[in-house]
């Protein structure tokens, strides 16, 4: 990989989700925050990559050292987010845009020989899901928990590939 040849950590951030659905932006907000966290990291190349929903385009941007996907969830998870390893699965849930997760990008990027060295998935518990631009207080606390056990995630090297 080239970046890895420069020296430099090459880093694809994708939040998706919708912000005028009040905890559906917590992937956007989330993506966001660690993006420019990492633009201040030494050595990192990170490009941010937002949108509703992630599209078979972005599988040409993942040649990367780490690919970071982040998203807003319906499941309550016990700390208010999770932050998980995600490989290519090519299995699609439906016939919809809408139901193309990270696991099945990845798997396309593989097939057009541009799966990242390594993918992680953060995903943050959301209260509401209705009309409005302005996410709970409770879903942004967790997003900003969710950034911190990024930054640690980070610091302590857990990224690099076992």
């Amino acid at each position: 990989m080239d970046s890895r040849k420069r020296g430099a950590c090459k880093i694809c951030v994708a939040g998706f989700g919708n912000e005028y659905r009040e905890d559906d932006a917590a992937g956007l907000i989330a993506a966001r925050k660690i993006h420019a966290f990492l633009t201040g990291c030494a050595g990192v190349e990170a490009f941010l990559y937002l949108e509703q929903q992630l599209l078979p385009e972005l599988a040409d941007e993942l040649d990367v050292d780490l690919a970071i996907f982040c998203d807003a969830d319906t499941q309550s998870h016990e700390d208010g987010f999770s932050i998980r390893e995600v490989s290519g699965n090519p299995r699609l849930k439906g016939f919809n845009i809408h139901s193309m997760g990270p696991e099945w990008l990845l798997a396309l990027a593989a097939q057009v020989g541009r799966e990242p060295e390594k993918a992680v998935l953060i995903t943050v518990s959301g209260d509401r899901f209705d009309f409005s631009d302005t996410p709970t207080l409770a879903c942004l606390a967790r997003v900003e928990r969710a950034e911190e056990a990024f930054r640690e995630y980070w610091e302590n090297g857990n990224w690099r590939r076992s």
